[in-house]
């Protein structure tokens, strides 16, 4: 092949890959942008499904007690202070685009942290409290979790975690995930918590009939 042919080659292949539409989804290129209506619906459904938002803080608030209650009995010394939720609102990938919004509870850095007998009798006591509540390792199966990792998921997307920090601390902190207050199946969402792009939104929030989204 002569210099000027391959030139010819290089140029058609270019104009080619720019004139075929690419089949890759956006969020393949950009984890940001949004999913197309098909995942959108398809998520946001999961939201809808879940109980309302101030149900799965009560059921949260409970099982707080119930590991603080655990911590102190098992390891007296460790002072876990309040908890104290985040101020930001929304929710995070892969709901990043849905209607919804998530309470999650800063983590509580407790001192001095329990001791490595201690933590295992904690994460003893615990696992029962957990399992009876729908909780279960938020681990994939077959993969061991970093040391001192105690983090557990709920069949509805909670989330409950404790880092043991031999020696030093016990971080503690537990999220709602996206979850729709109850408020938002009768009436939208506040103004300042619509897509910027979708004034009217309403539930159920979906593009496909019955609708809700228009954005």
């Amino acid at each position: 092949m002569t210099a000027r042919r391959r030139t010819l080659a290089v140029v058609l292949t270019a104009l080619t890959s720019v004139a075929v539409p690419s089949c890759v989804k956006d969020t393949a290129v950009n984890p940001y942008a949004a999913p197309d209506h098909t995942e959108s619906d398809r998520l946001q459904k999961i939201v809808n499904d879940r109980p309302d938002l101030e149900v799965a803080q009560h059921e949260l608030a409970d099982l707080d007690g119930q590991i603080r209650t655990v911590v102190t009995r098992i390891s007296p010394e460790t002072a876990i202070g309040p908890s104290t939720p985040k101020p930001d609102h929304g929710c995070s990938d892969p709901f990043t685009h849905s209607i919804g919004d998530t309470v999650t509870i800063e983590k509580v850095y407790a001192r001095p942290a329990p001791s490595d007998e201690q933590w295992r009798a904690i994460t003893d006591a615990l696992t029962p409290i957990l399992t009876a509540a729908a909780f279960q390792a938020n681990t994939p199966p077959g993969v061991t979790p970093p040391a001192g990792t105690f983090a557990w998921v709920s069949d509805d997307g909670s989330t409950v975690e404790l880092i043991h920090n031999a020696g030093s601390v016990l971080a503690y902190g537990y999220s709602t995930g996206c979850r729709l207050p109850s408020a938002w199946r009768t009436d939208p969402p506040p103004a300042d918590r619509r897509p910027a792009d979708d004034s009217n939104v309403h539930y159920p929030y979906l593009y496909e009939p019955p609708g809700g989204r228009n954005g």
